[in-house]
């Protein structure tokens, strides 16, 4: 799909193409739920990240979440095929409860495996096993 066959979808079905966005936080603000159905892609997706530490709970593909620590149903709704993706959507944006639990597991995922504290942690060990002489 080109640049210009994106721009031609602007206004259908309730789509909003809107370009380039300098920051991301305003739009994550209003916004309910956070969408990742890639196709393809390896290690950490920044933008998993960003929107649950946003507070968003996230529907996913599984290789969206491979390697994010995040489990199917308690971190996050991980679905592969249209249909299913589709409907994890629309069980997430109604079932209070479910969002509420995402959302808070999201956070606390980030906060445990990607924050500057778990960072620190990781930078020591490995400047200590060098130190050692290990590795």
């Amino acid at each position: 799909m080109t640049a210009d066959d994106l721009r031609a979808l602007d206004g259908q079905n309730g789509l909003r193409i809107h370009g380039h966005v300098p920051d991301l936080a305003p739009w994550l603000d209003r916004s309910r739920i956070a969408l990742a159905p890639l196709r393809y892609g390896a290690g950490v997706k920044g933008k998993i990240n960003q929107s649950m530490a946003h507070g968003l709970p996230v529907v996913a593909t599984a290789c969206a979440v491979e390697a994010m620590h995040l489990r199917d149903g308690e971190d996050v709704l991980v679905a592969d095929e249209a249909d299913a993706f589709a409907d994890a959507v629309v069980r997430l944006y109604r079932e209070r409860e479910l969002w509420e639990r995402l959302a808070a597991n999201g956070l606390a995922s980030v906060e445990r495996h990607f924050s500057p504290d778990a960072a620190r942690g990781a930078v020591r060990e490995v400047f200590f096993a060098a130190e050692e002489g290990v590795g």
